[in-house]
C-alpha cells in the first residue's frame, strides 16, 4: 500500500472582536471567519437535468400526457473513421443493414477539412481496408458522388448523413397490446390545418381495433380527477363507432359515431377509481384506450391532459412546485442527434420523430425519439422559474440551422425564426429575458458507446464553425454561452477538443463520483459504513486538489485555453466493477451520498470557478448493471406528487445549498479546532490503494450579494457533531437569520419507497439574536445553510 500525505492548507486567522471572544475561548470550537475577499464572481445556483417524460415514470413533467400526431422520422448521423480519400470516407461505426439502406442515396455534408460544408449524395457503401492495431482490417466506406478536396495533413474528418422520411408517418410497433395488429398508418388524409400528412387508421372493419395511450403511475402523480381529451376523427369506411376513455375499473368512456368528414372532438371524462400503490413494487397505471368497431376510423392530433393545473407553462403544477423547492440556477435538457432546429423549437403536435442511434430500426412501424416538450416550452418554464435554460441542440446540425437559432433567440418577432417565436406566443427575444442562454451540441459527442455513437462530432472545424456562424449573426448577444464538451476523466482528449474549438465560451465535463469498485476493495477497505463514506468523501477532493486528479488537470487546461469550465452532469455513477450491490445503492440513496455530491459541486465552484453545474438528474431511478443487478442511481426526485413528495438526499442537499447561493463566493478562514479525517481506498486505477490524510472534516462556502449574506457548512464526519462559531464584519438586520439543516440519524439513511416515511429531512427555522460569533451545532454527515442581511 502506498501512503500519500494529502494536506489541505487553510490559512489560520484569529480575529479578536468582542462579539466572538466567547467562542474563541472554547478549545473544541471551529471558528469560521467570512471575509470580503471575492473568490468567484457572479455565481449561479446549482442546476439540474430536467430529463424527458416517460409515459409512466416519476418524471410526470408535462401537463399533456398524450400528444401524438403520428408523423414520420428524420434520420441523421455523424461518422468519422480510420481513413479517407478523394472518393469517400471510412467509418469506425459499421452501419446496420437498416442504416445502410438509409444512408445510401442520402445527402451528406463534410464537417471538417478544406471540403467542409460541401454537400452531395452517397452513391454506395462498400468495404475498404485500412491499417488498425498493426494490421490491415476491413471498414465500411462511404462512396461519394464527386471528388472531395483533401486536407494537407491527416486530420479527423467528419461527415454527416441525413434522410428525410417524415412522410412515412410513425406508429409504435404493432404488438397487439398497445396497438392492434391490423392497425395502419394513413398518409395524405389529415384534418384541415393539421401539421404533416399522417394519421392513425384504427382498422375496426377487421374486428375491434384499439390504441392505448399511457399516462403515469398513480404513485408519481394524481390520476383521479377530470381529464380532457381533444382529438380529430373521421370514418374511413363502414359505419364505425369510436369509444374513447379509460378502463371501466377506473372511470368513464364516451362513444362516438364519426362521419366521413374530419371532426374535432373535445370530451371531458371523470376518473375516480385509480387505487393508491400498496407497496414499493405496486404501480397502478392509468391508460386511455381508443377502440373502433364496425368500420375503419382515422384519428389524428390526440391530446389528453388532466384538468386543474394552474401554472402557465406546459408542465404540471407538481413539477413546477418541485423545481421551485430546488431553486435551480440552470435547467438542462439533453438530446442526441437526428433532429433539426425547427423541430426542436416546435411543440410536439407540430414536430416529427428523429433518430441517430445505431440501433434504430427504419420504417413507420418502429419507435423513434420524440420530444415530450419543446425547447420553446422549456424556455417558458425557465422564464417562469427565474433560471437559465440549457437545452442541448441536436448534435447533427448545419450552419444554416445555427442562423435560424440565432434569429429565434434574438431577432424581432417579424424577422425569420423570430417570427416563429412570436407565433408560439413569445414576441420578446429570449436574449432580453435570460441572464444566460446555454448552448451545447448534442450529448457526449465524444462517447462511442451504444446509443451515443453517431449523434454528433467533436472533431476539427465542426463545433468551431457552428459557434462562429452564431457569433457573426446580427442577432447574437454575449449572454448566449456556447459549451464545447468532453470526458471528465480524459484530460488529454479534452485538450484536443479545446484546441479544435477555441471560439467556445466554456468547456463542459461530467465529473461523476466513483465509477467502479471491486469485490476485493469492498472486503479490504469499505466493509463498514464509516470506511465506505470516508473513502467516498475523499474521492472528489483528491480529484480536484491533487495534481494527478482529473478535475485539477481539466481546470489547468481550460485556463490555458481561456475557457471557463462547466458541469453538464454530476452525481455518483457506480455502475462498473465487481463490487456488491449494497454499497453502491448506499452511496446513491443515502444522506452520506447526498452530502458528498453537493459538497463536490460546491468544492468545484471554489477550486475551479465552476459557476454553471447541472446535477443529473430529476428522474431515472435505477439501472440494471450487468452482473450486478438494479443499481439505484441518478434520479433525485422520487416523487413530486403533492402531499406524497419524496426526494433523495442528493436533491435535498443541493436544494439546501441553493437557499443561500447567490452573488459572489467569498473567502472563509478556519481557526481554532480543525478536525480532519483520513481515507483508504482506490482513488485512481493508475495509483492503486492509497491512504489520504489530513482532510478537513468541516467544509465552508460563503456568499455575498448586496447586503445579503449566506453560508453553507458541510460536515464530512461519519459519527461526531462539531460546534462552529461564525465570525463576520457588520451587524445583522434585526438580529435574525434563516437556517436550513439537512440531517438524519444514520449516515446510510434514505428516502426510498421501502421506508414508510422519509428518513432524511430538511428542517427550517428562524435564528434570533444572530450576530458575529454566533454558535452553530453541526451534526455528523450533515449540511447546514444560513442566510441573513446586514445593516
Amino acid at each position: 500500500m502506498r501512503t500519500v500525505a494529502f494536506v489541505v492548507m487553510l490559512i489560520a486567522a484569529v480575529v479578536c472582536h468582542c462579539a466572538v471572544c466567547h467562542c474563541a475561548a472554547a478549545e473544541d470550537v471551529t471558528t469560521i471567519r467570512i471575509t470580503d475577499r471575492v473568490l468567484v464572481e457572479d455565481v449561479q445556483r446549482l442546476g439540474i437535468n430536467l430529463g424527458g417524460d416517460a409515459y409512466y415514470s416519476g418524471a410526470a413533467l408535462v401537463k399533456k400526457r398524450t400528444q401524438q400526431n403520428f408523423e414520420g422520422t428524420m434520420y441523421r448521423q455523424c461518422h468519422f473513421g480510420p481513413g479517407y480519400d478523394e472518393r469517400g470516407v471510412a467509418t469506425w461505426f459499421t452501419p446496420s443493414d437498416d442504416w445502410r439502406r438509409s444512408i445510401t442515396g442520402s445527402r451528406y455534408t463534410i464537417l471538417s477539412g478544406p471540403a467542409k460544408w460541401t454537400t452531395g449524395t452517397v452513391k454506395d457503401i462498400v468495404e475498404k481496408q485500412y491499417r488498425h492495431e498493426g494490421q490491415m482490417k476491413p471498414f465500411a466506406y462511404f462512396l461519394l458522388d464527386k471528388p472531395m478536396e483533401l486536407p494537407q495533413e491527416n486530420l479527423r474528418l467528419g461527415i454527416m448523413f441525413e434522410r428525410d422520411r417524415t412522410r412515412d408517418g410513425q406508429l409504435r410497433r404493432l404488438d397487439g397490446y398497445w396497438t392492434s395488429l391490423q392497425n395502419e398508418i394513413s398518409i395524405g388524409d389529415v384534418p384541415p390545418g393539421s401539421f404533416g400528412c399522417a394519421a392513425l387508421n384504427l382498422k375496426g372493419s377487421a374486428g375491434k381495433a384499439h390504441y392505448r395511450f399511457g399516462t403515469h403511475y398513480q404513485r408519481y402523480g394524481q390520476t383521479n380527477g377530470t381529464w380532457q381529451m381533444r382529438f380529430w376523427a373521421k370514418a374511413k369506411n363502414g359505419s364505425p363507432e369510436l369509444t374513447a376513455g379509460v378502463d371501466d375499473r377506473y372511470g368513464q368512456s364516451v362513444t362516438l359515431s364519426p362521419s366521413d368528414r374530419w371532426t374535432k372532438y373535445e370530451k371531458a371524462i371523470v376518473v375516480d377509481r385509480v387505487p393508491e400503490a400498496s407497496g414499493p413494487k405496486d404501480n397502478p397505471h392509468l391508460l386511455f384506450v381508443f377502440e373502433a368497431a364496425g368500420g375503419d376510423v382515422l384519428v389524428d392530433d390526440v391530446e389528453i391532459w388532466m384538468q386543474g393545473d394552474e401554472n402557465p407553462t406546459a408542465f404540471r403544477d407538481d413539477c413546477v412546485a418541485m423545481l421551485r423547492r430546488f431553486k435551480p440556477g440552470v435547467l438542462r435538457k439533453l438530446q442526441m442527434g437526428g433532429s433539426t432546429i425547427e423541430n426542436t423549437i416546435s411543440p410536439p403536435l407540430q414536430s416529427v420523430s428523429y433518430a441517430s442511434q445505431p440501433s434504430a430500426k427504419m420504417g413507420p412501424y418502429e419507435s423513434h425519439s420524440r420530444d415530450p416538450y419543446s425547447l420553446h416550452e422549456m424556455y417558458e418554464l425557465c422564464e417562469h422559474l427565474g433560471c437559465d435554460p440549457w437545452y442541448c441542440l441536436p448534435g447533427t446540425l448545419t450552419r444554416e440551422e445555427m442562423q435560424q437559432l440565432m434569429e429565434y433567440l434574438g431577432a424581432s418577432a417579424d424577422v425569420g425564426f423570430g417570427r416563429r417565436r412570436g407565433e408560439l406566443g413569445h414576441p420578446r427575444p429570449w436574449t432580453e429575458v435570460f441572464d444566460r442562454i446555454h448552448v451545447e451540441f448534442g450529448n457526449e459527442a465524444w462517447n462511442n458507446a451504444s446509443s451515443y455513437k453517431c449523434g454528433g462530432f467533436n472533431g476539427p472545424d465542426y463545433w468551431q464553425d457552428l459557434i462562429q456562424t452564431a457569433k457573426r449573426s446580427p442577432h447574437y448577444r454575449a449572454n448566449v454561452v456556447f459549451h464545447a464538451a468532453g470526458q471528465a476523466s480524459y484530460a488529454g482528449r479534452n485538450e484536443g477538443i479545446m484546441n479544435d474549438c477555441p471560439s467556445a465560451d466554456r468547456f463542459s465535463v461530467a465529473p461523476y463520483i466513483i465509477q467502479r469498485f471491486s469485490e476485493e476493495e469492498v472486503a479490504d477497505h469499505y466493509d463498514t459504513d464509516d470506511k465506505l463514506f470516508r473513502w467516498a468523501f475523499a474521492w472528489p477532493m483528491r480529484r480536484s486538489r491533487d495534481p494527478s486528479g482529473a478535475m485539477f488537470q481539466n481546470h489547468e487546461l481550460a485556463e490555458k485555453a481561456g475557457m471557463e469550465l462547466s458541469i453538464y452532469e454530476v452525481n455518483h455513477h457506480i455502475t462498473h466493477g465487481t463490487g456488491p450491490l449494497e454499497p453502491r445503492n448506499k452511496l446513491v440513496t443515502s444522506i452520506g451520498g447526498g452530502v458528498n455530491v453537493a459538497n463536490n459541486m460546491l468544492l468545484m465552484l471554489k477550486e475551479h470557478h465552476l459557476r454553471t453545474q447541472a446535477l443529473f438528474s430529476l428522474a431515472q431511478h435505477s439501472y440494471n448493471a450487468q452482473g450486478i443487478g438494479p443499481v439505484r442511481l441518478w434520479g433525485t426526485a422520487l416523487c413530486m406528487r403533492a402531499g406524497k413528495q419524496r426526494y433523495r438526499p442528493t436533491f435535498l442537499a443541493c436544494a439546501t445549498a441553493n437557499q443561500v447561493i447567490g452573488g459572489d463566493l467569498v473567502e472563509t478562514v478556519h481557526s481554532g479546532e480543525q478536525p480532519t479525517f483520513e481515507a483508504t481506498g482506490v482513488f485512481s486505477s493508475r495509483e492503486g490503494v492509497e491512504t489520504i490524510r489530513d482532510l478537513p472534516v468541516i467544509q465552508s462556502y460563503a456568499f455575498a450579494e448586496g447586503n445579503r449574506r449566506g453560508l453553507v457548512l458541510v460536515s464530512l464526519d461519519t459519527s461526531k457533531p462539531h460546534p462552529v462559531a461564525v465570525a463576520f464584519d457588520g451587524t445583522v438586520t434585526g438580529g435574525k437569520a434563516r437556517q436550513w439543516l439537512l440531517t438524519a440519524e444514520k449516515i446510510a439513511a434514505n428516502n426510498e419507497f421501502e421506508s414508510p416515511r422519509p428518513q432524511v429531512r430538511v428542517t427550517e427555522r428562524t435564528l434570533t439574536d444572530f450576530q458575529s460569533g454566533a454558535r452553530l451545532n453541526l451534526p455528523p454527515f450533515s449540511m447546514l445553510a444560513v442566510s441573513w442581511e446586514t445593516d
